[in-house]
């Protein structure tokens, strides 16, 4: 049932990164976007917050740690809306899959975890990937803006996840949901009144997928991670660059380089590595 449910949460990635790249094609501002994403995840973890943990569980044991996962949240998904208005929601995906291996690397100096030499080989083989996918977008090569936005996505998810391990000690997993969620509205709505964001009925549609599939996407991976190990729930992520190349061909029309090509499959490479070294030192 983990594995089911880690390849679905995959997938709705893959689906929400297709209904970014589609807003971006239109005109949408990511945070009205972003703002979608979680208009429906807010009050439904806070009536979940209510039932489980009455009122009294509104207030947090860790105000700060909470504000971290926040802030961490919305820099992620809005870096990575923004990247997909200038490169394909595949690359996007890879480059800001690179997480667990920023999240080790903060977990090593935030957390004291012990981190191994083939870990710190299947990172820097992870890095060459990544080099070779932001050569591919422009002329301005790694230093191509959109293709920065998505591995700081990256970084920022990176931090999420380990403020979210950092949470857990303290606060429930409905307390961290509704704070996450709540949070990340009031930010994505606050930026799009105050630069003046359009919204045409006809781009309805597309705001319409982040917001119903991110309450189950969110669901997918929170069961999965307490019933499959990290890791493994990590490496299944994966599904979700499948669908983003099935969209970015037969959707998009883009057409990869080679060295794109290459790049990608060395990231994932490093990626699935990095799940069977964490699978063999977990036993």
């Amino acid at each position: 049932m983990g594995v089911g449910l880690a390849l679905a949460g995959g997938v709705l990635m893959g689906c929400i990164g297709i209904a970014g790249k589609l807003g971006a094609g239109v005109g949408l501002s990511p945070f009205v976007l972003l703002a979608a994403q979680v208009v429906l995840l807010a009050p439904l973890s806070g009536m979940l917050l209510l039932i489980r943990q009455g009122w009294a569980g509104i207030k947090p044991v860790s105000p700060w740690i909470l504000t971290i996962r926040t802030v961490s949240g919305f820099i992620y998904f809005s870096a990575f809306y923004e990247a997909l208005k200038g490169i394909p929601v595949a690359d996007a995906l890879v480059l800001e899959s690179t997480n667990p291996f920023f999240a080790m690397l903060l977990a090593k100096v935030f957390l004291g975890h012990r981190v191994s030499a083939a870990t710190i080989c299947l990172a820097i083989l992870a890095f060459l990937g990544v080099c070779l996918i932001l050569f591919q977008h422009s002329a301005q090569g790694i230093l191509n803006p959109y293709s920065l936005l998505a591995l700081l996505a990256g970084v920022a998810r990176a931090a999420g996840s380990v403020a979210t391990g950092v949470a857990g000690r303290t606060e429930p997993p409905e307390r961290i949901m509704f704070y996450y969620a709540v949070g990340m509205l009031v930010f994505s709505v606050s930026i799009a009144t105050w630069e003046g964001a359009q919204l045409e009925t006809s781009s309805l549609w597309i705001l319409a997928i982040p917001a119903l599939l991110f309450v189950p996407q969110n669901l997918a991976y929170t069961v999965a991670n307490r019933i499959a190990p990290a890791y493994l729930v990590g490496a299944l992520f994966y599904s979700a660059i499948l669908i983003g190349l099935f969209a970015d061909h037969f959707i998009f029309s883009t057409e990869f380089g080679i060295r794109g090509v290459i790049g990608m499959g060395i990231t994932v490479a490093a990626g699935l590595g990095l799940a069977w070294v964490r699978a063999r030192e977990l036993k």
